[in-house]
């Protein structure tokens, strides 16, 4: 899905309690005005949404699509089990904020206009990865890499399969990247995407420490309404794998060099 203008979540400087208070006013706000429709090939809606004294502008996603046996794409690519689903957005803010990512949106599930759907916080701080104008600096370009890398383990994680450069987002004044538009992921898939297991891993030792802490009671309880159960099972499979792969790169290159975090 390609967006008229660029969406993100909470930055990694937003306290918990924020993105706490984002979630209750996107599920519980009054929306104001919006259904001014977006580019894209699920026809988000962006809207405003009152939050207190102030007014939220947000996304609007509402497709729900799930395909059994094999299913042509629109640009004709073949699939299995073909799902877009508006849920896998909550999903995968829910797994950001477990793993303490703050690189995803903030998503909260809402009706609007008689339909079921997410609500999607948007900041205008960013632009899409292939939209960038400056020149970062040797510091913010190996910091960006190392954000690359966490987004390439989580792509793996959900198995997420629209991951193009108008979903990756990046703010320009301080390098920081985002994560956007996760409604095709969450395939029944054990393997590993190339695009992380080719690449060097970069990673915070906590997020590691609680990726390995998730377990299937707590991925039940983290996202069971929103996910199949043979969609969790994979999940948990590819978790394992990917620790495989974090710790042969400890081995090869030193904890010291693995467990870096994305500013450092």
């Amino acid at each position: 899905m390609v967006l008229v203008a660029a969406w993100i979540g909470s930055s990694a400087s937003l306290a918990a309690e924020s993105n706490v208070e984002m979630e209750e006013c996107l599920a519980q706000g009054k929306i104001l005005k919006g259904g001014e429709e977006l580019i894209g090939l699920t026809k988000p809606l962006k809207v405003e949404v009152e939050c207190g004294d102030r007014e939220q502008t947000a996304v609007f996603k509402s497709l729900d699509i799930h395909k059994q046996g094999l299913y042509t794409l629109a640009n004709g690519r073949q699939v299995f089990n073909f799902s877009d689903c508006f849920e896998y957005e909550r999903a995968a803010y829910l797994l950001d904020q477990e793993l303490g990512l703050n690189m995803v949106p903030v998503a909260a599930l809402r009706t609007y206009r008689g339909q079921d759907g997410v609500l999607v916080a948007w900041i205008p701080d960013a632009v899409h990865q292939d939209r960038v104008t400056r020149t970062f600096s040797g510091p913010e370009t190996a910091s960006m890499t190392r954000q690359l890398s966490i987004v390439h383990m989580f792509d793996s994680l959900i198995y997420n399969t629209d991951r193009r450069p108008p979903n990756t987002l990046v703010n320009e004044s301080t390098a920081k990247v985002y994560m956007i538009d996760h409604t095709q992921s969450f395939r029944e898939k054990k393997e590993l995407q190339e695009e992380f297991l080719q690449g060097r891993v970069w990673l915070p030792e906590e997020t590691y420490a609680r990726l390995r802490a998730i377990d299937k009671e707590r991925l039940d309880e983290l996202i069971g309404d929103l996910t199949t159960r043979g969609q969790r099972k994979m999940m948990l499979a590819r978790r394992d794998l990917i620790i495989e792969k974090i710790d042969r790169d400890r081995q090869e290159h030193g904890d010291e060099k693995v467990f870096v975090s994305p500013g450092k």
